[in-house]
């Protein structure tokens, strides 16, 4: 009996000491167990940034593009850093349309410049009038349109002066252009 009691207390011990070594070696299993969850977490993370950076190379693209594309609209639109300086551009477009098609600008006057609600832009306004016949009317309206620089004929106003076979007319037009402010 001596010696199945020394079995039993050794048994108890061996498994005395397994609880005790795996309550102090459970601790440093989970503690592998935790940084395992975290790198996965951590990659998760990592992923996400990489495709947000993937995104933002996306938008740097495009906005590459929208610049591009806004320097290109921008050559439109009059040249002059002050809205005089755009006025005598718009009047040298017309002088220049009207002399193609043999067309003489009796009068021409700036209006008052009017800028654009909620926009970096000026409208400038040049009134003009001339004696044409209906063809060459039309010709000069499309020039105004067909120009390199963005000219919009805001106001027109047709009377005839001529009874004779020629049918001459006075037109009067208002053009507009555009410029940056500043």
């Amino acid at each position: 009996m001596n010696r199945n009691i020394r079995r039993y207390i050794l048994m108890g011990g061996v498994i005395l000491l397994g609880l005790v070594l795996a309550y102090r070696l459970i601790p440093w299993v989970q503690s592998l167990e935790v940084p395992r969850e975290e790198v996965e977490l951590k990659v998760k993370k990592l992923e996400k940034y990489m495709q947000l950076v993937q995104e933002g190379k996306g938008l740097e693209k495009e906005y590459s593009r929208l610049k591009r594309e806004m320097s290109r609209l921008e050559a439109g639109l009059l040249p002059g850093k002050t809205s005089a300086l755009a006025a005598v551009h718009v009047q040298n477009v017309l002088k220049e349309i009207t002399d193609r098609n043999e067309v003489e600008i009796k009068s021409i006057r700036v209006l008052k410049p009017q800028p654009i609600k909620g926009a970096p832009y000026i409208k400038i306004p040049v009134e003009f009038r001339m004696h044409s016949d209906i063809a060459e009317l039309k010709e000069v309206l499309y020039e105004i349109q067909r120009s390199s620089k963005y000219l919009k004929v805001t106001r027109l106003r047709i009377m005839a002066y001529s009874r004779k076979k020629g049918k001459k007319i006075s037109s009067t037009l208002t053009v507009e252009g555009i410029m940056k402010k500043g």
